[in-house]
Order: structure tokens, then C-alpha cells, then sequence
């Protein structure tokens, strides 16, 4: 299956892109679609731990389990003032 990633601010800096499509193997969740990108984008690791990902514009869990042409956004964490 493949799937839309979009990448915004650090995340976006670490892809090289604002957006990627990407293939996994049907059955895949969140993590496995990171885990893709992680390996393609070693840069990405440092963020991991504070990325929150919505799926189809909403909050997901690791778990979350994926489908063709889903969109998964890399979410991370924004301050301001």
C-alpha cells in the first residue's frame, strides 16, 4: 500500500520535504510507516520520541493501523511565545 507522510517545521527539516509517499506492506500501523522513514531519514530519530502523528487529520497511537492512500502527518512538538 502506499501512503502520503506529510512533514511539517523540525520533521520537515529532517525528511527533506514537505511530503513523501511511501510503500509498506498491507497490515502496517504507525510505527512501521515511521520505522520506513527512520531508516530513509536518519535524522528523523532525534524527534521520534516527541512526534505526534495524526492520521487522516486526527491524533493517532502508534497502533493505528494504516490503509492505501491514508495520509499520516509527523507532528512535532511547536513553542512560542
Amino acid at each position: 500500500m502506499t501512503i502520503l507522510v506529510l512533514a511539517f517545521a523540525q520533521a520537515r527539516d529532517a525528511l527533506g520535504a514537505g511530503s513523501v509517499r511511501i510503500d509498506l506492506p498491507d497490515g502496517s500501523r504507525v510505527t512501521d510507516a515511521i520505522d520506513v522513514l527512520e531508516a530513509r531519514h536518519p535524522r528523523l530519530a532525534a524527534l521520534r520520541p516527541h512526534l505526534a502523528v495524526a492520521v487522516d487529520r486526527e491524533l493517532a497511537p502508534g497502533d493505528r493501523a494504516l490503509s492505501e492512500g491514508m495520509e499520516l502527518a509527523l507532528l512535532p512538538p511547536v513553542s512560542g511565545g
